[in-house]
C-alpha cells in the first residue's frame, strides 16, 4: 500500500511541466507540413490554407501536432499568422537534400541532441525504462517520458541514425560532404574556362560549382541548406583561376540582385554595369 509521502510525489510528478524542447510528432510527421507548403507553392501560407492542403482540419488536434512537431524539427517558423519554410525545410523538400535534411532536423531538437552529445559513440540506454529516466533527467516530464521515448526512436529511425549502429546506438548517416572539421568547400564542373557562366549556364557554358556550408556533427554549430534560388545562382559560378569575362560577372551580379527582389522586401533598384579595361592599342 502507497504511503501518503509516495502518493504526493507520483501526484506532483504528474504536474510537472517538461523543460527540455522534444516533439509529440515525428521526423515525418514535419515533413508532411513541408511537404503540404510545398503544395500551396512553397510560399508562406494561412492555417487554413495549409491544412486543406494536407487534407486536415485547421482547428484538429492533429493539424496543430504536426504544427508543433515540425517547427520543433526548426522545419517551419510562423510570421505574422502565416507558416514559412525555413532553409531547412526547403532541404526537406529536395529530394537532393533531403537526406543529409533529415539527419540535420534530428539534431535541432534539444532532447535528441543533448541524447546525442551524451552518448555519442556509446550504447543507448536500454529501453523502455532507462531511457525514458534518462529523458526525465533532461527535463522530460516524467508523464511524457513514454511519448517522447516513442517518437524520438521513430525520428531517429527516419533521420537515418539507427542505419549504422543499430537501435541501441546513434551515429550521424554518412551524407556527401559530411567532414570532420566545419567548411567550405567548391565543386565545379562543366565550367567555360573563356567566360560566361550566368545563371542557368549548362557544362561548357559557365560552371556548375556549388558550396556546401557543413558542420561537424556533434559541434552544436548547425548550418541550414542554403535557398534554392541562392544555391542556383551560386552553382552557376565558374571554377577559381579561370577567365570570367566582365560582362559575365556583371549578368552575374544583376541576376543576384533580381534574386533578393524576389527573396526579400524593400523598395529601390540595383542596376549593374560593366566597365571594360581600355583597349591599350587604341586608347580607347
Amino acid at each position: 500500500m502507497s504511503t501518503a509521502a509516495e502518493v504526493e510525489t507520483e501526484a506532483s510528478k504528474q504536474r510537472e511541466q517538461s523543460t527540455i524542447a522534444f516533439p509529440y510528432g515525428d521526423l515525418n510527421d514535419a515533413v508532411s507540413v513541408v511537404q503540404g507548403i510545398m503544395k500551396c507553392g512553397g510560399r508562406p501560407c494561412a492555417p487554413d490554407q495549409l491544412a486543406g492542403a494536407m487534407g486536415l482540419v485547421p482547428s484538429a488536434g492533429g493539424f496543430k501536432t504536426k504544427i508543433a512537431t515540425a517547427r520543433t524539427f526548426g522545419a517551419i517558423e510562423t510570421v505574422r499568422g502565416q507558416y514559412h519554410l525555413t532553409d531547412l525545410g526547403f532541404g526537406l523538400a529536395d529530394k537532393n537534400l533531403e537526406r543529409r535534411s533529415r539527419a540535420d532536423a534530428f539534431l535541432n531538437v534539444p532532447l535528441y541532441r543533448r541524447l546525442y552529445e551524451d552518448f555519442r559513440n556509446r550504447q543507448l540506454p536500454p529501453r523502455p525504462a532507462p531511457l525514458e529516466r534518462t529523458f526525465v533527467s533532461y527535463g522530460v516530464s516524467y508523464k511524457q517520458a513514454d511519448k517522447a521515448r516513442m517518437a524520438f526512436e521513430r525520428s531517429a529511425q527516419q533521420a537515418g541514425y539507427f542505419d549504422q549502429g543499430g537501435k541501441d546506438r546513434l551515429v550521424r548517416p554518412l551524407v556527401d560532404g559530411d567532414d570532420q572539421f566545419a567548411s567550405v568547400s567548391a565543386d565545379a564542373e562543366g565550367y567555360d574556362s573563356s567566360g560566361g557562366g550566368g545563371p542557368g549556364a549548362g557544362a561548357g557554358e559557365g560552371a556548375a560549382a556549388r558550396l556546401t556550408i557543413r558542420a561537424a556533427p556533434g559541434s552544436g554549430r548547425s548550418y541550414a541548406p542554403l535557398h534554392p534560388f541562392v544555391q542556383g545562382l551560386l552553382d552557376s559560378l565558374p571554377e577559381p583561376e579561370t577567365n570570367w569575362t566582365i560582362d559575365g560577372r556583371a549578368k552575374w551580379l544583376q541576376a543576384a540582385a533580381n534574386i533578393f527582389d524576389l527573396m526579400y522586401k524593400g523598395t529601390g533598384d540595383i542596376t549593374v554595369t560593366a566597365t571594360p579595361e581600355p583597349n591599350k592599342a587604341t586608347g580607347s
